[in-house]
Order: structure tokens, then sequence, then C-alpha cells
């Protein structure tokens, strides 16, 4: 049965800013998903496709032309027109186009430069963010134009999450459940917003593409975050990551709210009641001022602390794998 959230409300910006912060811009829950299928995306990323117009970016993180096309998509099951579905298939189409062929990561959407953010990763790098929401993508073309080769590069995506960091890939290792690491560090760095949409990645090739191994793969994460997702939790607020910063790493309050709705969302795929209990608590966290001012604070003192590594772009020159291929020229 589709679900739907009444009185739920899109960003008009593209992004959170430098603060990150959630009453400027959010995410919330998806208007159309099917908790028995696959139709509309747990969570509404129409604001982050203004246009259905692509034009691919050999410089940007795949995030972007994924996010892009499910966005599209999500406007086309709403009823704004085929241009729409032509827009998520244009995403879909760059994204198989530089899916890695063979070799020590194939499947996986490559990095070309290293990360300019909180983590230091240098290139060629995986994250199992990318991987799983263009997973999500492609199902969902395939499901529109009936064309195979999506659906094969949808099972592609999933296999360099089943490699650890160490290996070349983005899956993690946490007291022995699975986790795919958006950010694939050593020590891992566990962050959850991340991990939740590689694992709706999984959940769609085996719901979507009828494929019994991802399928029983995305239910044992579930139950794996159900057990674990206390650990992020501050007792006032959430945490970004589990990554062993010099302080704890608080999650903006843009990524706080958007841990409420994506726990709501799974809440509602397989109703668990540690994750909607939690949601609840968190979004009781985010309604107390006292909560709200803490978290704040936190937030600047970490960030005086780990400032981003925006620089880390300019200093550090890409280094393919070995049998793995160069990027795409610009």
């Amino acid at each position: 049965m589709a679900v739907g959230v009444q009185g739920a409300k899109s960003s008009k910006r593209a992004t959170a800013g430098f603060f990150s912060s959630a009453s400027t811009f959010s995410l919330p829950v998806g208007q159309h998903f099917d908790a028995g299928g696959v139709r509309g995306y747990y969570i509404d990323l129409r604001v982050k496709a203004p246009t259905p117009i692509w034009r691919p970016d050999p410089g940007l993180l795949h995030v972007v032309a994924a996010q892009r096309g499910l966005g599209c998509f999500e406007r086309y099951i709403a009823g704004e027109g085929e241009v729409w579905l032509r827009g998520a298939r244009e995403c879909a189409d760059s994204l198989v186009a530089c899916q890695q062929p063979d070799g020590p990561q194939a499947g996986g959407f490559l990095h070309w430069r290293p990360l300019g953010h909180t983590f230091v990763l240098r290139p060629p790098w995986i994250s199992a963010m990318a991987q799983g929401e263009a997973a999500s993508l492609l199902v969902r073309v395939f499901g529109a134009t009936g064309q195979e080769r999506y659906a094969d590069a949808a099972r592609r995506a999933l296999a360099p999450l089943e490699v650890d960091a160490a290996g070349g890939g983005a899956g993690a290792g946490l007291d022995g459940m699975w986790f795919p690491e958006e950010y694939p560090t050593e020590p891992p760095s566990f962050v959850l917003n991340g991990a939740i949409f590689a694992m709706w990645g999984v959940r769609d090739v085996g719901v979507g593409l009828e494929e019994a191994r991802a399928r029983a793969a995305f239910a044992a994460a579930l139950d794996g975050l159900a057990e674990n997702v206390d650990r992020w939790d501050l007792g006032y607020w959430s945490r970004y990551d589990l990554f062993p910063h010099p302080v704890v790493n608080v999650a903006s309050s843009f990524y706080h709210d958007l841990h409420v709705n994506q726990l709501r969302a799974l809440s509602r795929l397989a109703p668990l009641p540690r994750l909607a209990e939690t949601a609840d608590r968190w979004a009781g966290y985010a309604a107390s001022s006292r909560c709200r001012l803490r978290a704040f604070a936190n937030k600047a003192l970490f960030r005086l602390i780990v400032p981003r590594n925006r620089s880390i772009a300019k200093r550090v020159p890409w280094s393919p794998l070995r049998g793995v291929s160069s990027p795409p020229s610009p």
C-alpha cells in the first residue's frame, strides 16, 4: 500500500548550507512510497530536481546525480509529466556510463577527487550512499522503461557494499552487523544517514528486481540497525557518526531532522518498535529549546576542533588503484 504524509513540506532550497539548519532546509518523508513494492522514494527529494535537465559533471559526487534522478522520478509519479521521467532516465544513463565495468571495484561509482569534508578520503573511493541511491534510481527507471540494462546496473551497484574499506569497497562491521559506509574510513565512521540511504538501495533491488539475497540482506541490516540505533543517541540529540573524533560529532539540525524522517520511513516499511520509538524520542529532542541549544553549542565546538577539509582537494592528486580505470576526461 502506498504511504502518504499529510502536510509534509519540502524546502525551497537545494542544499542545507554551511550550518545545515533544519529551519532553512529539510527533506520530509516521501509521499508516494509503497511498503509492498518500489514506487516513490522514502525521502522526498523533489527539491533536488528543480528542472528535468541534467548535465553530467565528473567533478560532482555521484549522490548528486542519484538524488536528482530520484527527485525527477518523484515528480513524474506525482503527475508532473513525462518530461520528469526523461530527466530521471538521463541521470540514470549518466550513472550507467561511469559505472566501473570490472576490476577490484567492479560495479562501483568511483570518486576521483579527494573528499573535501570532515573525513579525509583519497581517490579513488566509493560511497555506499551513492551506490545505494544509484541502485534505487536504476530500479525505478527499469520499472518504468523495462530496459534490462538499468536492472543489471542496479544489481552490480550492490557488489562494492560487500567489500570492506581496506579492500576498496564501502562495507564495515559493527558488532557482527553489516554496515554500509557513506565514507569508507579507517577506523569506520558509521555515518547513520548514509547507511540508511544505502540500505534502501539494497531493499529496492531485493523487492523491485526480486533478488532474494538482497531482500535478506536488507532484513538483516534493518534488524541490526534496530538493535544498535541507541549508539547514535546522546540523550539530548542524535550523533552524525560514530567515528572516534576528538569530540563527538553531534548531528546538525538538518541531519537530526533527516534521521527522524528516515527512521519513520523505515518503521513504515517494517514496523520494528525500536525504530519508531527512537524517531519519536529524537523528534522530542528537536522540540526542546534546551536540547537544540545544547546540540548547536556542541556542534559548534566540533567544527572548531574538526574543521571541514575543503582544501585537501587542492593538495592531494588522484591516484587510481591498479586495475581501476582512470576518471573520465573533463
